[in-house]
């Protein structure tokens, strides 16, 4: 008698129950009206599943090996690796296409999955979500760069992110404060060509000066740069997951790009980082997009920009010593002698030093100097006003008029040139400086008379010696260069 069936797994299903009832393979071939060899393999394949457990997908059958582009350089990547342990496998590729390599990133990113097997995943938190110009997200990361020739520098690395399009924006700064603050947003904005209406921020003391419960007490000084690009910023503490994009671009930045780079010095960092950004990052695809493809659906919902920037550059008022130089951060730089003893205002941007006399006036413009501590290669070049320093051993007292018609006026530069009918001098606008104008020099300058009294003070007195007299006439006449003072190219006329 035939039992009878209609699914394959109604013919397994009896075969391994008349199996185990003690009918041999012949029986049940006869039972079943199915051929040995069905029942043979039947039973085989049912004792493997027992004994090896159950596969979604079938194994693949084992395949002769071949030579592989990726054999040639296995040396290279294993150097790479053992020099940067975290190196990924993206970043190797793009080292060996630069050397020659032919192959594509896949088998880069398989050989490397075998060389050094991935970590385990990670659940991920929700990150909220914005439509297109409405939100941004900034922060500041420090690094500890090594260059080349040896020197330590420790920078800090300003971002900006687009959330909804994720295109960034870095920039490097040697310290953290408001004006950097302001420079980097103001640089930002000028690379997408617009800003979002609000902008994320941690506790950082520039946005955000004290807590109060749950409401953030602002700087002023940060909201009158927000008023003026008209964008709302939304401090936030206490969320590690408030600000996604930005922390993902610090851990995109150490992975991607610090790893298997090397750099000469700030510039050089600097350069290669907006190299990576161009290339690497904004090409880049994500979600089956590149950030340039999300960008251009954000671009025409971005805050258009003023026509004038906000003048993001800082003021302060220096007494020039009597050897003729003003400090700044540790750094000493050379002011017109004319004016010894004056208190004169300052305009520092993040690369340069503008020295402005008591009418504002310019007198110097220098490349701003690093901290005292950080040495750099370059020497710091100015450019110095007409008004000339006077000798050592001259003793005249005549306006500052008759000494810069020696040379031709230049005017100052960033600053529309405003005519002096007194001197003949090139003046800014006052827009340029927020410091207020002084009375105008008369006939004889206030700093000669200031200068002719710290003179007296300095000559030792009828009774001492002659070496002291001529100690102290040389130290009144003849100041030596202070030291960290800032070296011009030529001498000024």
């Amino acid at each position: 008698m035939t039992a009878r069936w209609r699914t394959r797994e109604e013919l397994i299903h009896q075969v391994v129950l008349l199996t185990t009832e003690g009918m041999s393979a012949r029986a049940v071939h006869r039972a079943l009206g199915v051929s040995r060899n069905t029942v043979k393999k039947i039973l085989c394949a049912h004792r493997k599943s027992r004994d090896l457990g159950h596969a979604a997908l079938a194994t693949p059958p084992s395949r002769a090996p071949r030579a592989s582009k990726v054999d040639a350089h296995r040396g290279r990547i294993a150097e790479l690796l053992a020099r940067y342990p975290d190196i990924t496998a993206q970043r190797v590729f793009e080292t060996l296409k630069d050397e020659g390599f032919s192959g594509g990133y896949t088998g880069i990113k398989g050989y490397m999955r075998t060389a050094r097997p991935p970590p385990p995943p990670t659940p991920s938190l929700e990150a909220p979500i914005f439509g297109p110009g409405e939100m941004a997200e900034s922060d500041w990361s420090p690094y500890e760069l090594t260059y080349t020739d040896g020197r330590k520098e420790l920078i800090q690395l300003f971002s900006y992110v687009l959330v909804y399009s994720r295109r960034k924006h870095f920039g490097v700064f040697g310290s953290v404060d408001l004006f950097a603050l302001m420079d980097g947003h103001e640089r930002a904005f000028a690379r997408f060509g617009g800003c979002a209406a609000s902008c994320k921020y941690d506790s950082q003391k520039p946005v955000v000066l004290r807590w109060e419960g749950n409401q953030p007490i602002y700087n002023p000084r940060y909201l009158a740069f927000a008023a003026h690009y008209e964008i709302k910023p939304a401090a936030v503490r206490g969320k590690p997951n408030a600000k996604p994009r930005v922390e993902r671009s610090f851990w995109e930045h150490e992975r991607s790009f610090l790893n298997g780079r090397s750099f000469r010095d700030r510039n050089d960092f600097a350069a290669q980082l907006a190299d990576w950004i161009d290339r690497i990052v904004d090409p880049r695809k994500r979600y089956g997009q590149t950030a340039l493809e999300r960008f251009r659906d954000e671009a025409p919902h971005l805050l258009p920009l003023p026509t004038h920037p906000y003048d993001t550059a800082r003021v302060a008022y220096r007494l020039c010593s009597i050897d003729g130089y003003v400090e700044w951060m540790g750094n000493r730089y050379a002011v017109p002698y004319d004016h010894v003893t004056d208190f004169l205002p300052l305009r520092v941007t993040q690369t340069e030093l503008f020295v402005y006399g008591p009418n504002l006036e310019c007198l110097a413009r220098y490349e701003l100097r690093p901290r005292v501590g950080v040495r750099r290669s370059t020497r710091s070049a100015f450019t110095l006003a007409p008004t000339a320093r006077p000798s050592s051993t001259s003793t005249s007292s005549a306006p500052p008029s008759s000494k810069s018609a020696r040379a031709p006026p230049r005017s100052c530069p960033n600053s529309p040139p405003r005519s002096r009918p007194a001197s003949g001098l090139t003046m800014p606008a006052r827009s340029s400086c927020s410091a207020r104008a002084t009375t105008a020099p008369t006939s004889t300058p206030r700093s000669h008379t200031r200068l002719a009294s710290a003179r007296s003070t300095l000559r030792p007195s009828s009774a001492s010696s002659p070496s002291a007299l001529r100690r102290g006439l040389s130290r009144s006449t003849s100041p030596k260069k202070p030291r960290n003072a800032s070296t011009p190219l030529s001498d000024p006329p």
